[in-house]
């Protein structure tokens, strides 16, 4: 197993200095008598560090959707210093635009030092985030599964994404005994703000029954429900699960590989030959470059069976 990378262990002196992102959805919001429905999607950004989340809501899955979110995140959070995202067109597309942006002159001087180092996962190796992937997906799972049939709009939306982040915010990191004398677990919350939060309504609003013209006590039921289902989702996945340690001999360039791919047509073994490796900072070989036919691909080592070891 590899070691942490690299920014998961440089520290900083606030949250979402190296931040994760990605995407979930869609969601159907109302949008006023006779008019169709539309969809809204999840943008959830990741602290890398304290593991605090941050949720917005984009209007699409294009770049300007994409762009308006990050947008609206730096100017809450701060500028992070790295992001890492897998190869969605529009994050790459997103890249692509900022880097031009802060290469321009009239615009290097105003954004000196800001600009963002981006690194994409390699496709396909979806373990490369695995310590954000596994929150990434049971937050969307667990959002989903809640909000995909509600009747919402647009303000309601955004109202249950907040409480769903206050929430998984104030999660334990630290381990917290039986005993009241012990000091408050700390909490992504804490990195943010200074406090536990995540809870803003009483007790008492999960007990009694709201009225339907009430249609805030609807979000604060839509938010416990995820808060029931975060439970079942999520805190299973704490469990703790067993490493590999047994070496295996490392492809090199010029090796023929066997390329595992989902969507290879039945009765094809798409051969390839290594053309370039990657290496981690244990010098094992995490990911490589290789050549199928007349196109090259960036696979993760899982996904390819070595034909020429020794």
């Amino acid at each position: 197993m590899a070691p942490l990378p690299q920014n998961r262990l440089t520290t900083s002196l606030r949250a979402f200095t190296k931040t994760a992102v990605d995407f979930g959805g869609p969601f159907m919001t109302m949008q006023g008598r006779g008019r169709p429905r539309q969809k809204r999607y999840l943008c959830l950004f990741t602290c890398l560090a304290s593991r605090a989340i941050h949720l917005e809501m984009a209007y699409g899955l294009d770049v300007d959707s994409f762009v308006n979110a990050l947008s609206r995140m730096i100017n809450r959070r701060g500028i992070p210093e790295e992001m890492l995202s897998d190869n969605g067109t529009n994050f790459v597309a997103a890249n692509k635009e900022l880097c031009e942006l802060y290469k321009d002159p009239k615009t290097k001087a105003a954004v000196a030092d800001k600009g963002i180092k981006w690194t994409f996962n390699p496709p396909y190796a979806p373990h490369f985030g695995g310590v954000f992937e596994i929150m990434i997906k049971s937050a969307k799972r667990a959002i989903t599964a809640i909000l995909k049939n509600a009747e919402v709009n647009d303000e309601e939306l955004m109202t249950a994404f907040c409480g769903a982040e206050a929430l998984i915010n104030s999660r334990p990191l630290t381990y917290q005994s039986a005993s009241v004398k012990d000091n408050i677990p700390l909490t992504p919350n804490h990195f943010l703000h200074g406090q536990v939060g995540g809870q803003f309504a009483p007790e008492v609003i999960d007990e009694v029954g709201f009225n339907p013209k009430k249609r805030w006590r609807r979000i604060q039921e839509l938010v416990r429900h995820f808060w029931n289902r975060w439970l079942q989702e999520w805190v299973p996945s704490l469990s703790p699960r067993q490493k590999w340690f047994r070496l295996k001999t490392d492809v090199k360039p010029g090796d023929t590989v066997l390329l595992v791919s989902s969507d290879t047509p039945r009765g094809q073994w798409p051969l390839g030959r290594v053309l370039e490796v990657y290496r981690s900072k244990d010098q094992h070989v995490r990911s490589l470059k290789l050549q199928v036919g007349d196109k090259q691909y960036i696979r993760p080592i899982v996904k390819v069976c070595p034909l020429e070891l020794d």
